[in-house]
């Protein structure tokens, strides 16, 4: 038998995933406590019902029985079951933003408590889980096809446990982003804003890239940026690292910091995956 064990922060797409597995053939139980979930796969297996793929979430809705999870993952392999651990992860500010979006109540929320203390305080209760997970993907800058595709790659056997580079460009003039590792300043480098043919494009037109292709200066920036990153990577994912952020910044956000965060991503996306993404590109 196959059992997935579904854990991590609330609001960081555990419910996407149970849907995603169910759509693939696993039978699938939300918010099971762990001390019954040897029960659980006992009467899947049972001659009656006979199923060979159980996918479950477990998380802190199950209150104190979720400190049981590590116990019963070492029964299931003792009895001989496959167990794979997808631990979802996302950005405080990130988690806050779906908050405010959602309004859903935490499930840790007692009715005085913030909700950025009450995230805090999820995140150290699930991180003896995220230690032994076999997969971490960080849903940060992830739409749910995005998300998708990562969850099918991994029961596939088809994405190994790799680090995963988020580029993002953006705009100093609307503000700093709150989750990068690494910020690279472009507005140091020529500015097609003030041609008046190329004011209104973005740095993803093929203009404006013919422009930026002509200055040895943009070219040595994104080389020295390459550098950096795969040096960067290639420790990160010694230690075991699974995402890294990085962010390219512009005065606006719509030329400079576009074209070079693109250039990254063709110059780097052979080595690891990435997610791109602009900012302000519309602003």
């Amino acid at each position: 038998m196959e059992v997935i064990i579904v854990s991590g922060m609330s609001g960081a797409g555990k419910s996407t995933v149970l849907g995603v597995l169910e759509d693939m053939g696993y039978f699938c139980m939300d918010n099971v406590p762990p001390d019954l979930f040897i029960n659980a796969i006992n009467i899947m297996t049972h001659p009656s019902i006979n199923k060979k793929k159980f996918a479950s979430v477990i998380d802190v809705r199950t209150g104190k029985a979720f400190e049981d999870i590590g116990r019963v993952i070492d029964e299931l392999k003792k009895m001989g079951i496959k167990v794979k651990v997808i631990f979802l992860d996302a950005k405080d500010n990130v988690l806050l933003n779906r908050y405010n979006l959602t309004r859903r109540k935490h499930p840790l929320s007692d009715g005085k408590t913030p909700l950025k203390a009450l995230i805090a305080k999820e995140r150290e209760l699930l991180s003896s889980v995220k230690e032994i997970a076999n997969y971490t993907l960080d849903s940060s800058l992830l739409n749910s096809h995005e998300l998708r595709r990562r969850i099918v790659e991994i029961i596939k056997g088809e994405s190994p446990k790799t680090l995963t580079l988020f580029i993002e460009s953006f705009g100093f003039k609307h503000g700093l982003p709150t989750n990068s590792d690494f910020i690279f300043d472009a507005r140091f480098l020529p500015n097609p804003y003030y041609i008046k043919e190329l004011s209104e494009k973005t740095g993803e037109d093929p203009e404006v890239c013919a422009y930026f292709e002509q200055f040895d200066i943009v070219n040595e920036y994104i080389s020295k940026i390459r550098d950096m990153l795969e040096f960067v990577i290639d420790y990160y994912s010694k230690e075991a690292k699974d995402v890294l952020y990085v962010s390219v910044g512009c005065t606006g956000g719509k030329h400079r910091s576009v074209y070079i965060a693109y250039k990254l991503k063709e110059i780097l996306k052979e080595k690891v995956d990435i997610v791109l993404s602009h900012r302000d590109i519309s602003r």
